[in-house]
């Protein structure tokens, strides 16, 4: 039936809730075509009618049961100038010798999902949704709990079924009647305005699908919990115990701060420690990163994709999750050309000649025949006693290619070595692949499937088969919206267990990095510098002038020129304008409008001053 995950087909057939199972087996069937049970967002010109969702109206139940005080569990909001910016929801169960709460965040303007599950002191992942996982309803009870109250998602249609709803579940639905014509209403409405989102505007539910088409819902990070970044405004129902508000609001922390509890403190060799990152330990981590690390440490996601402008800090945000994990960094950049070969091995000079194997001397048929643990002890060097002549014979068979395959290498004016994916797949290693989406033959990244994937294993050219170290952390690093940048296959584009946007830096947010970085330069200029990059930005979008570049390393670069040349303007000519157009007239006038209308040049000792 339905294309979004929490609507496909397996959530119609899972048995129906106490009491609608009993009225279900009574009616005969699960759907209906009476006017009364019918969404007026149900725009079916045949056969219209309304089919009960077992995992929807479980939702609703649970929904029903924290509004009318018989289930532990809690419902809010969080405010943002006034605005709806997320909504919240715990429920409880009891497990033993303790509580199992399961938290929801839904944001309504992206249509994304965030969830995590807490037992005892751990916050660990909600369990995989699908077919023969968990079932998703806490996504319903929240969507049903938006779509009743005044924000975003409200729909009057449901608030009026869904409040009958309620107050029937309290008196224990002494009208079944009643309560299936709400039931078939409710499932109906939020049906509708999930799968035909897109069609119904303002009256659709945001979802976004992509975010959980394998089933996984991305983790709370810890960090954002205890920091307070995730905050209840506004408690409609029950009280929250983990979800709470907090009295002031922190940020991630730094790198030195947030280390020592990240760090895995896998044992490594001393060039391994070498190729852990060392950035400024009073470096803000983003909560991109966070994020990342959290989920390495609490889930078995492995494989993650950071998108975004050139600029955001992409690269940085990969050096962060090495140094916070404490293991070695790799990197592997992708180009135009770059081919399937290209991901696993590449070809260099051979400087130096190889010591060569001595050769094999290989058993006969009647050797293999009459005893192949002999056989495969004269070339391998182990006997076996109980192998047969088939296993016996691929042994060989191998260790006769890799000794003159090594053999060979030495004899050749280019040598074959592994890429630094496949190096880093071998041990715990954090392995950033950047801009696979320049790659311009079809169906090269789904080479790595086989790496990106839980089996985790690749074969080299060699014939060699590597699998990936269980801890090893891949991440995928690309341009979005640039010239040359393509989109991915739907194989590769799955198989990412979380993918973050990057947004542009704000002006704010330049200063404080460059901040960092660099001194000598007044605050209040500053700002004025990084105000003007996102001016330019603007302008370029505006003016529709594209082929250029305009973010964070531009504004660095510029200010970086300004303390050499002592000329803000000239220093703005060589960096931002140069790069932010790529025809002459357009930067003429991006430097007329933008640059000395904003700076003014002072001759002398004083050098250059914001106007």
């Amino acid at each position: 039936m339905g294309k979004t995950k929490i609507l496909e087909n397996w959530t119609f057939t899972r048995s129906m809730p106490a009491p609608f199972d009993t009225e279900v087996l009574r009616r005969g069937k699960k759907d209906s075509t009476e006017e009364s049970c019918l969404s007026v967002h149900n725009k079916m010109t045949r056969g219209k009618r309304a089919t009960l969702n077992s995992v929807t109206l479980r939702g609703m139940l649970l929904a029903a049961d924290i509004i009318n005080g018989k289930s532990k569990g809690a419902m809010g909001v969080e405010t943002e100038k006034g605005q709806i910016c997320r909504y919240y929801v715990e429920t409880v169960s009891s497990q033993g010798a303790g509580d199992e709460i399961r938290l929801f965040i839904y944001d309504p303007k992206k249509g994304s999902w965030r969830a995590s599950v807490k037992k005892g002191e751990s916050l660990l992942a909600y369990p995989k949704i699908g077919e023969n996982g968990a079932s998703g309803k806490e996504m319903f009870l929240l969507l049903a709990y938006a779509s009743m109250r005044e924000g975003p998602i409200h729909d009057q249609e449901f608030e009026d079924s869904f409040r009958t709803f309620v107050k029937e579940r309290g008196k224990g639905f002494p009208d079944m009647e009643l309560a299936m014509e709400c039931a078939f209403l409710c499932c109906d409405n939020l049906y509708r305005r999930l799968e035909n989102r897109d069609s119904l505007g303002a009256a659709g539910i945001p979802f976004h699908n992509e975010e959980i088409a394998a089933g996984n819902v991305t983790v709370i990070p810890t960090v954002r919990l205890k920091n307070g970044r995730y905050a209840v405004t506004k408690a409609d129902y029950g009280t929250f115990q983990v979800l709470k508000r907090k009295e002031e609001m922190k940020t991630s922390g730094t790198i030195g701060e947030l280390k020592p509890g990240y760090s895995r403190k896998f044992p490594l060799d001393d060039r391994e420690r070498e190729l852990i990152p060392a950035l400024p330990e009073n470096y803000q981590v983003p909560v991109e990163v966070t994020e990342i690390v959290e989920a390495v440490l609490h889930t078995p996601m492995r494989v993650f994709m950071s998108a975004g402008e050139s600029g955001t800090g992409k690269t940085t945000n990969a050096k962060m999750v090495a140094q916070l994990l404490g293991m070695p960094y790799y990197f592997f950049t992708c180009g135009e050309g770059t081919d399937e070969t290209d991901l696993v091995s590449t070809m260099i000079p051979n400087i130096g000649r190889k010591e060569t194997k001595p050769a094999v001397e290989l058993p006969t048929f009647e050797d293999m025949v009459m005893d192949p643990a002999s056989a495969l002890e004269r070339v391998c060097g182990s006997y076996e006693e109980e192998i047969g002549q088939e296993e016996a014979f691929q042994r060989i068979l191998s260790a006769v290619y890799q000794t003159g395959f090594h053999n060979g290498q030495g004899e050749k004016d280019y040598v074959m070595v592994e890429s630094s994916i496949v190096t880093a797949c071998r041990r715990p290693s954090v392995i950033e692949i950047q801009e696979p989406s320049v790659i311009t033959k079809p169906g090269t990244l789904v080479k790595l499937n086989g790496l990106l994937d839980d089996g985790a294993a690749i074969t080299l050219t060699s014939g060699e088969v590597v699998r990936r170290n269980p801890e090893t952390v891949i991440l995928l690093t690309t341009n979005m919206g640039y010239k040359g940048c393509r989109g991915f296959n739907e194989s590769v584009l799955s198989r990412m267990r979380m993918i973050h946007y990057c947004e542009p830096l704000t002006a704010k947010g330049m200063v404080e990095r460059v901040l960092k970085r660099v001194s000598g330069m007044e605050r209040g200029t500053l700002e004025k510098m990084a105000e003007t990059v996102c001016e330019i930005q603007k302008y370029c979008r505006t003016e529709m002038i594209t082929g250029g570049v305009c973010g964070y390393r531009e504004f660095e670069d510029w200010v970086w020129a300004s303390l050499v040349q002592k000329d803000i303007c000239a220093a703005a000519k060589r960096t931002v304008v140069a790069k932010a157009a790529p025809e002459a007239e357009e930067r003429e006038e991006i430097y007329k409008t933008q640059i000395l209308t904003k700076f003014e040049v002072e001759s002398g000792a004083g050098g250059a001053k914001a106007a």
